[in-house]
């Protein structure tokens, strides 16, 4: 396969190839000569024949005497004997002029009909030359799809020879190859991730162990050797301790710490990274702004804790799981290990400036949520904000996936469940923000209903349909958590 930037080049030097080829097409097109402006045809000569001057002004055949009588008859008749050569000569003379004059008009028809006829030709071959410059450039636009078909024509005619000599089998063989190749890598990605959840609880449970065992010496206290340990989890008491000092800790202590690392790894992998986590808690730091004294319930791995230290707001953390604890004092943070609900009934009244608990409320039981409820109520100060996150089981696809997947969870709670046992318990100005909601690339689709076929009736079926898509979506994939936020007044 190539790399994304082999990709990139091959198509920076595709889009530099159509550059120079429609170029180089553009400099043709200009460089051919353009059709000139010819001539127009010499105006028509006068076609009709120059009459003979004999015929139009002779005077031969004319009796002079005509009409005289006498001597005026016999004067004029000796007159016109005198000039009768005269004239006959100059008759002679008209008619070769006539004749000539004709001759030369018609030379010169012949020529104007000779001229036209080469500009007729002209403009008929140029307009000829024209259409095949034309043609030409059409002809060199289609090259390169031509040439592209022909190469795929040809591949799959050698496709089809080989067909025929039964590639068809070994195109099965190969695709059956391919999705067992296919196949065996996925199960080998699933085997490498697992391989890592293990090794990483192996590692967590490792440092849990040498802390506790260091702990235990410099307090100077009994450690349970591996085997009570083993048999501490199957149920079976083990032999005695060595006691080196007089005080010991209980074998079940060691044990549930020992225990306590696997729901860190579960954290790790299907709650998200710290980063993750961090980004989402964001929103929440505005709501104790100027708080004293914050209480983070549940506060797993100190996300929270960190974000409000950030802001200056002084906060602690309380949290069931002894692991959980022990990363929060790594960071810094002040948070303590305990039962929340001891915890807070273990403060004085009003004595707290804000209460969170996220993704907690989930891992209590009603009666245990509904009375920690009501003490949280009497240890806030007026003012003070309640924030209570949890997975939003009136989203089919969050209750199937997030929540049922964490066996810790206790009791799923519809959003308008736990709105009314906070209103219950006291608290107003509430607040429910819905988050995390689904892309849309994740929820059922539409059907789209080609413009062809809406005239078959099919266009109202695929209303129906959208309608009921909708409605699945609404309950199915519409947001994964959700936050409800209240004042104690």
């Amino acid at each position: 396969m190539y790399a994304e930037e082999d990709i990139e080049r091959r198509r920076l030097e595709a889009e530099a190839a159509d550059r120079a080829y429609n170029e180089a097409l553009t400099a043709l097109d200009e460089a051919f000569p353009r059709l000139p402006d010819l001539p127009h045809p010499p105006l028509v000569y006068d076609e009709s024949r120059l009459p003979a001057l004999n015929e139009s002004w002779s005077l031969l055949g004319v009796d002079p005497g005509a009409g005289l009588r006498g001597w005026r008859q016999r004067a004029a008749r000796l007159v016109w004997r005198l000039l009768q050569p005269a004239f006959e000569r100059q008759q002679q003379f008209n008619s070769t002029l006539v004749d000539h004059l004709n001759r030369n008009v018609a030379i010169h028809r012949a020529n104007r009909e000779a001229i036209e006829a080469t500009l007729l030709t002209l403009r008929a071959e140029l307009d000829k030359l024209q259409a095949f410059h034309s043609r030409l450039v059409m002809y060199l636009q289609s090259i390169t799809l031509f040439v592209d078909t022909k190469v795929r024509s040809e591949h799959i005619a050698r496709l089809a020879n080989f067909m025929s000599v039964g590639l068809t089998a070994v195109s099965d063989e190969y695709r059956r190859d391919w999705e067992a190749m296919v196949a065996r890598e996925r199960r080998y990605v699933a085997a490498v991730d697992e391989l890592r959840s293990s090794i990483a609880s192996v590692q967590q449970a490792g440092v849990m162990l040498k802390r506790e065992l260091e702990r235990a010496l410099a307090s100077g206290t009994t450690v349970p050797p591996p085997s009570a340990i083993a048999l501490a989890s199957a149920g079976v008491a083990g032999p005695a301790p060595v006691t080196p000092h007089a005080a010991a800790v209980p074998v079940t202590q060691v044990f549930d710490a020992a225990d306590a690392y696997k729901y860190v790894s579960f954290e790790n992998r299907f709650r998200g990274s710290e980063s993750e986590v961090r980004a989402r808690l964001l929103q929440y730091v505005e709501l104790f702004a100027g708080a004293a004294d914050v209480l983070d319930l549940g506060c797993g791995r100190g996300e929270f804790l960190a974000l409000l230290g950030a802001r200056g707001i002084r906060a602690h953390g309380l949290d069931s799981n002894h692991e959980m604890v022990e990363a929060c004092r790594a960071a810094g943070l002040d948070a303590r290990e305990g039962d929340a609900l001891a915890y807070l009934e273990s403060l004085p009244d009003g004595s707290l400036s804000g209460l969170s608990a996220v993704q907690v409320v989930e891992h209590f039981q009603p009666a245990y949520l509904v009375r920690l409820l009501g003490v949280a109520f009497r240890k806030l100060k007026p003012g003070s904000k309640l924030l209570l996150e949890t997975v939003n089981p009136a989203c089919w696809a969050a209750f199937f996936d997030a929540y049922i997947r964490d066996i810790t969870h206790a009791w799923p709670l519809h959003p308008e469940t736990l709105k009314f046992l906070v209103i219950a318990s006291g608290f107003q100005r509430l607040e429910v923000r819905m988050l995390s909601p689904y892309r849309d690339d994740a929820k059922l689709q539409h059907l789209l209903v080609p413009r062809e076929a809406e005239t078959l009736g099919i266009a109202n079926l695929a209303q129906v349909f959208n309608e009921n898509v909708d409605k699945l979506n609404a309950v199915m994939f519409s947001h994964g958590d959700y936050a409800v936020i209240a004042e104690r007044m």
